[in-house]
């Protein structure tokens, strides 16, 4: 069981003008107001209303109603992470059609999936349009309080994506200023000594509303179902975007996590579909502590009424330092072993779009070219 306690800040000024004769309200009449609805999502590239996503980027990189998108398209939009409260990514797919998470049952250390009976954890994660690379184990760790959607594309996406695997992509869609004030404050407790609290701050930083800024931070202690498995997390994340005007934007977006969750996750099993009550790991030597981060902009401008240029750049590093062990029982021995490993990667997307009539079509033609790379 979880218990949240939100606490939603909101200021509003108003100013009373009278001139002339005032007349008094009637002790029996009634005043009722509007009610005030703050969404934490953006919408600035998946357009969503409550479960429902309306538009997105991710099936032809150009903002095209998902009624429209010839492939298959599943999207776990910001409403359904606010209620489902997911652990991790694989539980906020859970409910997604074609997705198969619990392939290797409950492991807080990777987003390990598969889509459509194809794994997609090396060659099919995606955030914000760009690749994310993973290494044999130093892999990028998904907090989904820091998302305001997830888009699934299923199938082949190889032409517009570059190299990534017959069962689909996966899209994270980072939380992104807004240009209306929002403030989220949060508090969790769950089982297994589980304490989570969380802020999300976003609006303008000027009255002209050029300037917008975003600040999401969580941290977590907790234990699991396993003894000596933690899932312990620190994380900051701030966006900043600049809108100088109504055909130019540039938003830039950061992250930094410290994570600390166990290396072994399985029991001993005597033989195929034996099981056994006994911990392979060892508690005192079973920490694998990821320490990533990211940073990247997106930026875009409109030429004229026929072109506008995008781009979208990203370079993230993600450090693992793992303690792992193991036990055999007949002969009793146990291992224990340390690696370390770290990767870098660097990744930039170039497009221009063309928008123009040709008598009763309207088409929108995307020319994209990636430039990814990995150190």
């Amino acid at each position: 069981m979880i218990l949240k306690y939100s606490i939603g800040l909101l200021t509003a000024g108003v100013a009373i003008i009278s001139c002339g004769p005032s007349f008094a309200q009637a002790p029996d009449a009634d005043t009722t107001l509007a009610p005030i609805v703050l969404e934490s999502e953006s919408d600035d590239i998946l357009v969503q209303d409550g479960y429902v996503a309306k538009s997105d980027r991710i099936g032809t990189k150009v903002d095209t109603p998902i009624v429209q998108i010839p492939q298959a398209v599943s999207v776990v939009t910001q409403d359904q992470i606010e209620d489902q409260k997911p652990r991790t990514l694989n539980e906020a797919l859970t409910y997604t059609a074609g997705a198969n998470p619990n392939n290797f049952g409950y492991d807080s250390r990777y987003d390990a999936f598969y889509l459509r009976g194809f794994p997609v954890y090396y060659t099919g994660m995606f955030r914000d349009g760009l690749k994310q690379f993973n290494g044999p184990s130093a892999w990028f760790r998904t907090e989904p309080y820091g998302l305001e959607g997830i888009t699934v594309l299923k199938g082949p996406a190889s032409s517009l994506y570059g190299v990534s695997g017959p069962g689909g992509i996966v899209n994270l869609v980072t939380k992104r200023p807004k240009d209306e004030p929002f403030h989220e404050v949060e508090t969790l407790i769950g089982q297994d000594n589980r304490y989570q609290a969380a802020f999300d701050f976003s609006g303008p930083v000027d009255e002209e509303g050029m300037f917008l800024y975003r600040l999401t931070a969580l941290g977590r202690k907790s234990d699991t179902h396993i003894e000596g498995y933690p899932d312990d997390t620190a994380y900051i994340a701030p966006a900043f975007t600049w809108k100088p005007d109504e055909d130019t934007k540039f938003t830039l977006l950061g992250e930094y996590s410290r994570s600390v969750t166990g290396s072994t996750a399985f029991f001993y099993n005597p033989s195929v579909g034996e099981v056994s009550d006994i911990y392979s790991g060892d508690p005192d030597w079973n920490d694998l502590t990821t320490r990533q981060g990211r940073i990247g902009y997106e930026f875009e401008h409109r030429l004229n009424d026929v072109v506008t240029l995008r781009q979208n750049l990203r370079y993230h590093d993600v450090d693992v330092d793992l303690q792992y062990s193991g036990f055999n029982p007949s002969p009793p021995v146990r291992s224990w072993a340390h690696y370390k490993e770290r990767v870098k990667s660097f990744g930039i997307d170039n497009m221009a779009q063309f928008e123009f009539d040709t008598g009763p079509v309207s088409p929108r033609v995307p020319r994209v070219r990636q430039f990814p790379s990995t150190i």
